[in-house]
């Protein structure tokens, strides 16, 4: 059955993958740390190769891992993500034909076989059909943006600020930059690196700096619900 979303190098989409029965398991921290690390790993086409030498060298750095993953070539610049109990976000580039479709197949796989040895399961854990949107406008490329990275407060402080009742935007901002399953950080924080993130250009340089950024977001957050809705694919 052909996807309902057709992917076209060069072209961004919004990329939403769920769990199976909306079971959060990245609740756990050691799962959630493990999909994170499984985004940088599964984006070249040599990520087997990385995920091998991680398993053969307990002393492997992470120097050593991003040079054998930039011996193969990226399939997807990855702009924005998140990592919910049950789901993930990502706003993504595709670099090449169907970067998309075997960066999320292997990213999948491989978080599924961490929580399988680890729980001693079978199968996977994500629903087999993950969902995207084609990001056909600017606007809505920053704003999805947004979108994502204010997405942690569902469980940060609840879904009030989807309905503009955040009553104090400077406390979440606190939170929501501590959240480590997100790249918000790299966003606002000038000394943070995030080896996973790159083609954000297109979004940063339409800020003067990241105060500004933080600005547009604060006053997002505020007016959500005026905006919220076509950017939903959950």
């Amino acid at each position: 059955m052909l996807r309902k979303e057709q992917f076209c190098p060069k072209e961004y989409y919004h990329i939403y993958s769920r769990t199976i029965l909306n079971v959060p398991s990245f609740n756990d921290r050691s799962n959630a740390a493990r999909l994170k690390q499984a985004f940088l790993l599964s984006n070249s086409t040599n990520s087997s190769e990385a995920f091998q030498f991680l398993r053969n060298n307990n002393d492997a750095t992470l120097e050593k891992v991003i040079e054998i993953l930039n011996k193969g070539e990226k399939h997807v610049d990855i702009l924005c993500y998140s990592i919910m109990p049950d789901h993930y976000h990502l706003l993504v580039f595709e670099l090449r034909k169907n970067g998309i479709i075997n960066f999320i197949r292997k990213c999948n796989t491989s978080i599924a076989k961490y929580i399988n040895i680890k729980n001693d399961r079978l199968g996977p854990v994500f629903e087999s059909r993950f969902k995207a949107k084609h990001v056909d406008s600017n606007e809505y490329l920053t704003h999805l943006s947004l979108y994502i990275h204010l997405n942690p407060l569902d469980i940060i402080s609840g879904k009030a600020w989807r309905e503009n009742k955040l009553k104090n935007w400077f406390q979440e901002k606190e939170k929501l930059i501590k959240y480590p399953w997100s790249s918000l950080n790299f966003y606002l924080n000038e000394n943070h690196k995030d080896p996973i993130i790159s083609g954000e250009k297109i979004i940063t340089e339409q800020f003067k700096n990241k105060k500004d950024y933080e600005d547009f977001l604060m006053d997002w957050a505020e007016e959500s619900n005026k905006k919220i809705d076509n950017l939903i694919i959950d």
